[in-house]
Formats: structure tokens, sequence, C-alpha cells
């Protein structure tokens, strides 16, 4: 079957194709008891309060990109039928994504060529209107992420899904997915698409003029998720109950979560203190330094695939010359900036493909502070650069300063420049920044992905503007390359490319530091930036 439009090098993150965003209206959804003849989920106990900075701007998931307090709440209130796992990594607890296993489904496996999915779903397992979670949600569900041609078709085609018709119902519990092509990133992709609206529901509130309903579900909140929403303010406050009907794995711990909007960081901290909230979602890093040391206050510390990193662009002096770019590399302190920017909470790491993503190669980024090695690179040259970096952003100046510091003394003179959002999105479609800061993590734990976001021609994160031949066609080849010793010795080539090439000062990667009150526990950090709540209790 043919791709229909946009290349897969176009499919970034999830939200990153279209991101509508719908006003929302107070709204409650309906209390009604979710309870069915699936498995029970087992009991719940207790009341998490959880503040956050924003409101939701909409619960239309298939039209909403860039909203993360929205795309959260998601993951928690819609039935996604696949979902990670839990495992350990640098001492803290993470999402697994070399585990994807079912959970509103009953199973999702391949045929033997991998092309044809089949999703079996759980019988008995009841959206809080009553209505049972058939297949046919699934297909309407489907059906209208193709029709919106926003999230989910985006994402879609980096597994080779275009159309509809390629999703099949076979009965009312088994939903077939027939893709172009076999494709290692199938459960990743799926496991950030496959949430499911109550289709039943929806249909009623469908016009002629709005046949997806959409204005509606703009303003609803989803059920039959971990969590059902049994009140909504506006602006204000979202108040979440478990599950009693969740037929999988890993059940929620808290009965019921408050979720409330609290926009400044000090007043998220002055109410964590005073024990008002449970866990602070929007408090800065120098509030949660000093927040480390205050009573009744833990901050947990997990590991993270955040990256920080200084883009070089390949394509503009001085940085078009590789020797250039290799002295950057060694005049920059990486030890100095984890103890001293992130007092030791940060990973250091030898690769720009992310520590814990699978073929990471520590000799992948074979550089470290070394400002004899930096002038040897330079061979006796001065070279001017600036270093550009997100105002009011104080870690990242921080890391600026000890950059232009040191780079100084290897004979590399920057001029730092802080720029607003807007101006900085508008130099980077621009594409005239030699030097910038950039931090972030990304949504598929693998390395097709991360070339698709970054380092292919057309890539939307591809600050540093870099293209090599070979690396195109290594990412051409990982499309249907499903073996994964294959796939290892791709993700192998790739680094070594980096590594001579050098497109990117991979500085670090920091943990993720959440400051709760020390009654909470089971935080599980998510790789894809997106907290599952169902694991977090209070003993309150």
């Amino acid at each position: 079957m043919a791709d229909s439009g946009l290349s897969r090098r176009s499919v970034l993150q999830l939200g990153g194709s279209v991101a509508l965003l719908f006003a929302t209206g107070a709204c409650a959804a309906g209390s009604k008891d979710s309870g069915s003849g699936a498995k029970s989920a087992g009991p719940a106990a207790g009341t998490l309060r959880i503040a956050v900075s924003s409101y939701l701007s909409s619960w239309d998931q298939d039209f909403v990109g860039f909203d993360l307090t929205a795309l959260m709440l998601y993951k928690n209130v819609f039935p996604y039928l696949i979902d990670y796992g839990v495992t350990d990594a640098g001492g803290s607890k993470i999402l697994d994504t070399q585990n994807i296993t079912p959970t509103f489904a009953e199973s999702f496996e391949p045929s033997a060529d991998q092309k044809v999915w089949t999703l079996k779903l759980r019988k008995g397992v009841k959206f809080a209107s009553g209505n049972e979670l058939k297949a046919a949600d699934v297909k309407w569900s489907k059906d209208r992420a193709f029709a919106a041609q926003a999230n989910v078709a985006g994402v879609y085609r980096t597994i080779g899904l275009t159309e509809a018709s390629q999703v099949a119902v076979v009965d009312d519990y088994t939903v077939t997915f027939t893709q172009a092509f076999p494709s290692a990133l199938t459960r990743q992709i799926q496991a950030i698409s496959l949430y499911v609206f109550d289709s039943v529901e929806a249909k009623k509130h469908a016009t002629a003029d709005d046949p997806w309903a959409k204005d509606w579900l703009a303003k609803n909140a989803p059920t039959g998720g971990y969590f059902n929403v049994t009140k909504a303010t506006q602006g204000q406050e979202i108040v979440l109950e478990a599950n009693k009907g969740y037929p999988g794995p890993d059940p929620a711990k808290a009965a019921t979560i408050r979720i409330s909007v609290v926009p400044d960081g000090s007043n998220q901290r002055l109410q964590l203190q005073n024990g008002d909230i449970d866990v602070a979602l929007g408090i800065g890093q120098r509030d949660i330094a000093d927040l480390k040391k205050a009573d009744g206050i833990t901050v947990v510390s997990a590991a993270s695939n955040e990256q920080v990193a200084i883009q070089m662009s390949v394509t503009t002096a001085p940085f078009d010359d590789v020797d250039v770019r290799k002295a950057l590399a060694y005049a920059v302190p990486y030890d100095q900036i984890i103890a001293n920017v992130y007092g030791g909470d940060a990973r250091p790491t030898k690769s720009l493909v992310p520590l814990d993503m699978p073929g990471y190669d520590a000799g992948g980024y074979p550089y470290t502070y070394d400002v004899e090695m930096a002038k040897a690179a330079l061979g006796g040259r001065t070279v001017n650069s600036e270093l550009v970096f997100e105002t009011d952003n104080a870690t990242q100046q921080q890391i600026a300063v000890l950059v232009q510091s040191e780079a100084r003394k290897a004979g590399i003179e920057l001029k730092l420049t802080p720029l607003d959002p807007a101006t900085l999105a508008g130099r980077r479609q621009q594409k005239n920044i030699p030097l910038q800061l950039t931090s972030g993590q990304l949504w598929v734990n693998d390395v097709e992905y991360m070339l698709a976001t970054s380092f292919v021609k057309g890539a939307a994160l591809n600050y540093s503007n870099f293209t090599n031949a070979e690396i195109e066609q290594i990412y051409e080849q990982s499309h249907t390359t499903v073996d994964e010793t294959a796939r290892l010795a791709l993700w192998k080539r790739v680094q070594q490319v980096f590594a001579a090439e050098v497109p990117w000062v991979i500085i670090c990667q920091p943990n993720f530091n959440l400051p709760v009150r020390s009654t909470v526990a089971g935080w599980v950090q998510p790789m894809d930036g997106l907290a599952r709540l169902r694991y977090l209790s209070t003993s309150a």
C-alpha cells in the first residue's frame, strides 16, 4: 500500500504534526461506577493532592499538542490498550520501553511477517457511561484519527499505517492493523496511539457539521482509563477517581486524586510546605534545591532520558569546520557543569544516543574536557561565535557562562545571547544560530525515531543542520529492519559517524526531580514525560 502524503521523516513527537487547541468550558464527567464483569482491579485507598501549573486546553486528544498538562491527564483518563511496564535505571523506577504490555487489551501480537497486528480486547470492560469497550470503539477512534490528519495519523505513518481501511474489525473484541511494511517501532508507536473514545456516547453528540463530535469531546472528559474524571472546574480543579473496573496489571494505588491549578511555582512551594498539596508538578530547580532541606518533604530524583546539549550548526562558520566542532567538544567542562549546575544530580553520557536507549554505545562521543586537545584541534586559531540560550532559563544561563569561560582558554570566544521563545523560534526557522543550548527528551525510545526528529534532512529538531549521506542511507534501511541484532549494528555505525562528525556537544542527562510530601511513594519516571498517576500513593 502506497504512503499517502507526508514522508516518514516528517513525523516527529506526538502532537508535533498539528497542534489544534480547543477552548474548554467547565465540565463534569459522569461519576457512574465503571464496574463490569471484568476482573477487579483491586482496592485503592487515600486521596492524593497534586498541583499543576495550568488547566488543560481541551479534553480531545486527537487535536492537542504541546500541552503537557493535557497530555499527562490523557494517559490516566483515556483507556490506553497497551502501555509500558516498569524497570530499574540509575537506582530509580522508570517506564520500560522494552516491555510494552496489554492493559485494557488482552493481547497485541504480530503475524509471522510482522505486517498484520491483531489486537484482542478484554471482555466486559466498560466506560463510565456503562457502554462496553468493543472493537467498534477502536475502529471509530482510529477512523476519527485518520480523518483528523493530526496527532495519531502523523505518527502512524512511521509504521506504514496511512489509511482507515488498514484498521479492520474482525469481531466484537478483535481488531487488525495491516501495515504497509514491518516495523520495529510498532509497539512503541501504538503505545502512544492506542487510546479509545466511547464512540457510542460520542455519536450521540455528532452533527452534520461536526460528524466526529469535536465540539462535545473538547469540553467533556473521557472516561474508562486508570481513572475516571468525576469533576472538572475550568481553570481550577480536576478530580479523578480510581476506575474500579480496570482489568489489567498495576491498578491505581490512590482512590482519589485532586488536581489543583496553581500557576505560580512559589505558591506551589508554599502549599507543599504547608501540607496543602502532596505533589508539586510546577516548581523550578532553584526552589527544588531549597526544598531538599525542608522538613516533611522528599525530592524524588529519577533517571531521565532528557538530554542537555549544544547543537552546532555544521553549515555556519566557524562550525562548518569539523575541527572547530571538536575543539568546542574538548573545551566544555562536563564534570563541572554536573557538579555546579545540577548539584551532581545528572548522569554523564558518552553518546548522542541517550542512556537507556537500546543501542547506546559509550564510544559514541569520545570527548572529555581537555583544553590542550581543544587548542590542538584549532591549530593555533582563535574563533568567535555566539551561544544562544533561552531567556529566563537559569540552568541554561549557568551552563552558558561556564562554557564561555572554559572555551576562551582554548581560543573560542563566545558571545552569550539569551532569546525569548518567539525570537528563538524565528531564528531556528531561519537556521542562522551557530550554537544553541537545547534540552529535551524523545517520546519513542529508539534510534530510528531519534534520527527522524533530529539528524536527517528536514527533521524539525535538526537545529545543527546536519546531513550525512551514510546516516540518510541507514535511516532509510532502518524502516523495515526488525531484527534486533541488525538494528543494533546500524546504531553502532550511526554513533561512529556522530563521533567523527560531532554535530552536538552532548553535556549530560539530568535526573528528573519531583518535590513531594514525605508520605508520598511510588513515583515511576515516565520516559515519555507523562506521569502515570496510578503508581502514586500516600500514607497520610
